[in-house]
């Protein structure tokens, strides 16, 4: 390369000059088309059904999920092969963690058969293999959606894969945009180490992060779920888990709701955490139901009706009725959740009575279920615990709580005389306690006369009292009961008669498996793991009851214990599970028993059957300084071979908003060496596509707005200089709006944009390809985000093919490793 590029851009200038990426500078002569292919938008390569989580039925014409396979698609990376080939690398698929589970990660070996001058009869690009990543291996700590397969092959739910390097012993460096990571895998895609993070070299002992970072508890959420949904398909379920979080902890914008071990309430010996660690919307748009618990306060109720959450938990089914006729979230003057009859419809949200209705009638018995359908419910929320003899009982505690409940013949039964569930059978359960004691306030009472349909079901199957303690049997054949009283027994004449008929016809039910897998011990000393039957039993007898009883279409089945609910998925597939998390520490002045997130003696928490919890990692005190998916967009190896250098796609939150960094990180120790670079972005600039060094020195960078189809839009490739100050200088190479066709050699199909009279404009949105061929020479592939992006075909509203174009450039390049 002769000097006059240093000595326009670098030699003689100030450094605000430099800073300023010489964007004073005319426009640079047009580069020439001499080679085009295309890969047809419609191509597609072998694997599952992708495109299941976008949410419509038709994209740009497109029917999705695409049921010919995997889209061979999104293409931000390509290297060229000795053989004359290239290895093109698919992105994570649709663009985000919430709908690119199903799109398996891959770089595709292809053939462009390239139209030319002097070969007209050309112009597509072949697909000739792929390799898939995968990690069998489990170097990845975190939860993958393939988490509990074999193969465990990467998806774009794991990872947004967007730069791509091979070294010297054949493996592969890939960027990541969601860590952001570096992943290091062979050459048959298998991860070779556990991906590196990036340092805040500004922040001693800390990472920048994106919000999907699965070492923070806000990225976290999404990818659990996806692990504990593909088990389910994997084992024949055709329905979606639940995801039901403590209320406290939704991102709601409310200051007023904390948790109270969280915050400015964080007890000592915990890390200090923020409460509002999910994301309703980026939950449900990942296809998981978000049903919160538990909610007591009408205008708390109304509050998260607002935000979208797809059912409530209370202890107060009054309210929550309450709560569901005023809520008019579409302000057309009429409920949103009640149906012409004025029962709650199920379809769009979820009312649940917890433990029945524990705030009006004491928890898990019979009365309180009984007020729960008389406030229409559509699910009655509950727990259970199994007995010596195998019989699955109502109850919220191992032991039979002495604040719950006293024996029947009224003698003393205090806290140190209680007993567990495990160790006594059903009928000795129920021929002794009665739990009837109230204890939570004004609106609890225990009047036995308040539940006619209690009283009359247990004259009739011969119980002792109204508050025996039932099982779940007895609670199925009660709701039974329920509604034959309103339908043709005694309360038939109600004036709400046909509403709680119709609701016991349909009601569902949540019940828990009250488990606690921890190994430290209880206020008895009984070690928490030996307080129950193991969850395998407990799960089996549970959903064997839901079974004989027909109810796998309205029963669930929840847990804070994850074992149990795998469990189900692999044996009983046809019974819904529900995942519910909560963080209820064991340290403070209201010190719990673990549940279910809190690690244990510094290990990964033992409730969520080996998944990863990040527990108290947020952003709080490890910050977000990264933009969703504004990670290592572009990734070029050093001339000898020992660095990468990694460069994120938009600015450091908190730095320079004009100002990227390459991050230099040493392959010979694995570790972000702290050296970087600043690279000023031009004033039309939003990201950068791709970057690619082509000296010691010297590289090539690609920035793009986020336009398409217009020839306002701005796509340039820049050539770069990394100054030893770490500044970096660069100059326009190519307008890649502005390129000379004389050949017309790009296809054309009527109306195309950016075709004919001897010109070509490359106006996608995202261009993330560049590959120097030779000194003269650079192939450019367009990134088509398929099915989304149309910067070509404006006339037919047809979704952008995938280019691949070989420019010559306006001036040569030098090539050689040697120093400028």
């Amino acid at each position: 390369m002769t000097n006059h590029f240093l000595s326009r851009c670098v030699l003689g200038t100030s450094l605000a000059f430099i800073l300023s990426g010489c964007q004073h500078y005319t426009e640079p002569a047009p580069a020439t088309l001499v080679g085009y292919a295309k890969l047809p938008a419609d191509s597609f390569a072998q694997g599952p059904v992708a495109g299941k989580g976008l949410g419509v039925s038709t994209i740009n014409g497109k029917q999705v999920p695409f049921k010919k396979g995997q889209p061979i698609q999104g293409f931000s990376a390509v290297l060229k092969n000795p053989d004359g080939t290239f290895l093109a690398m698919s992105d994570n698929g649709f663009g985000k963690v919430e709908n690119s589970a199903d799109f398996n990660l891959r770089l595709y070996t292809i053939q462009p058969n390239l139209k030319t001058n002097d070969k007209t009869d050309a112009g597509l690009v072949k697909v000739k293999s792929f390799i898939e990543l995968h990690d069998p291996d489990h170097k990845i700590p975190f939860a993958i959606v393939n988490h509990f397969t074999q193969q465990r092959v990467l998806t774009g739910a794991d990872f947004d894969i967007e730069s791509v390097r091979r070294t010297a012993d054949g493996t592969y460096w890939l960027g990541d945009e969601f860590g952001p990571f570096l992943l290091h895998v062979d050459a048959n895609g298998k991860v070779l180490e556990e991906p590196y993070r990036l340092p805040d070299f500004s922040r001693t002992g800390h990472y920048l992060n994106s919000p999907q970072n699965p070492y923070l508890e806000e990225g976290s959420s999404v990818r659990i779920m996806n692990a504990v949904a593909q088990h389910a398909a994997q084992h024949g379920a055709n329905y979606q888990p639940v995801f039901s979080p403590y209320h406290v902890m939704l991102q709601d914008n409310n200051p007023k709701v904390i948790h109270y071990a969280r915050d400015n309430d964080t007890p000592n010996g915990l890390k200090l955490a923020a409460s509002d660690v999910f994301d309703i919307q980026s939950i449900k748009k990942a296809g998981y139901p978000v049903v919160t618990w538990t909610v007591n306060e009408l205008p708390r109720m109304l509050e998260l009706m607002e935000l979208g959450v797809s059912g409530i938990i209370s202890d107060r089914p009054d309210l929550l009725l309450t709560a569901v006729k005023q809520f008019d979230g579409n302000k057309d003057g009429k409920p949103d959740y009640l149906t012409a009859e004025g029962l709650i419809d199920a379809q769009h949200f979820d009312a649940q009575g917890h433990r029945g209705g524990r705030n009006l009638r004491p928890e898990n018995t019979l009365p309180a279920m009984e007020v729960a359908l008389d406030n229409l419910m559509t699910t009655l929320e509950t727990d259970i615990g199994i007995t010596k003899d195998g019989v699955a009982v109502l109850s919220h505690d191992p032991y039979i709580e002495a604040t719950k409940c006293r024996l029947s013949n009224n003698r003393v039964y205090t806290e140190h005389q209680q007993k567990l569930i495990k160790d006594l059978t059903f009928n000795e359960i129920q021929n002794n306690f009665v739990c009837d004691k109230v204890f939570r306030g004004d609106s609890q009472v225990n009047d036995a006369s308040l539940s006619p349909v209690t009283l009359a079901f247990t004259q009739k199957i011969g119980l002792k009292h109204s508050y025996t303690p039932p099982s779940l049997q007895q609670v199925f054949n009660f709701v039974r009961f329920y509604q034959q009283f309103y339908t043709t027994g005694q309360g038939k004449n109600h004036p709400l008669a046909v509403q709680r008929s119709k609701v016991a016809q349909q009601v569902r039910f949540n019940i828990e498996t009250k488990l606690n897998p921890r190994s430290d011990r209880d206020s008895h000393g009984v070690v928490y793991n030996k307080r129950t039957v193991t969850p395998e039993k407990m799960a089996t007898i549970l959903a064997n009851t839901i079974m004989r009883n027909g109810l796998t279409k309205r029963a669930d089945i929840q847990s804070f214990d994850f074992r149990s609910l795998l469990y189900v998925q692999k044996n009983y597939p046809a019974i819904r599970t529900v995942y519910l998390i909560g963080d209820f520490p064991n340290k403070g002045p209201y010190a719990d028993d673990g549940t279910n997130l809190q690690d244990e003696q510094g290990k990964n928490t033992p409730w969520l059957a080996g998944l990863y919890w990040p527990y108290r990692n947020t952003a709080l005190v490890d910050g977000i300084r990264i933009n969703r998916s504004s990670g290592f967009e572009g990734m070029a190896l050093s001339a000898d071979g020992n660095t990468l250098f990694a460069m994120l796609e938009e600015p450091v939150i908190g730095n320079d908003k004009r100002e990227l960094l390459i991050h230099a990180f040493d392959l010979q120790r694995k570790v972000f060496s702290g050296k970087s670079y600043r690279y000023p972005m031009a004033d039309k600039s939003k990201a950068i596509g791709d970057f690619t060094m082509i000296n010691a020195k010297h590289g090539l960078v690609i920035e793009r707005d986020n336009e398409e189809g217009t020839a306002e839009a701005f796509k340039m490739v820049y050539l770069i200089t990394l100054q030893n100050d770490g500044q970096v200088s660069k100059k326009p190479l190519v307008n890649l709006m502005t390129i000379n066709d004389p050949h017309q050699l790009a296809d054309k199909q009527t109306g195309d944009f950016g075709v004919g009279n001897g010109k070509f404009a490359f106006s996608y949105t995202t261009i993330e390809n560049i590959e120097v061929l030779d000194e003269q020479h650079i192939a450019i592939m367009n990134d088509n985000n398929y099915p989304f992006s149309m910067g070509r075909h404006l006339a037919s509203k047809q979704p952008d093919d995938t280019e691949f174009i070989v420019l010559r450039l306006p001036e040569k390049l030098e090539l050689s490793n040697k120093s400028h």
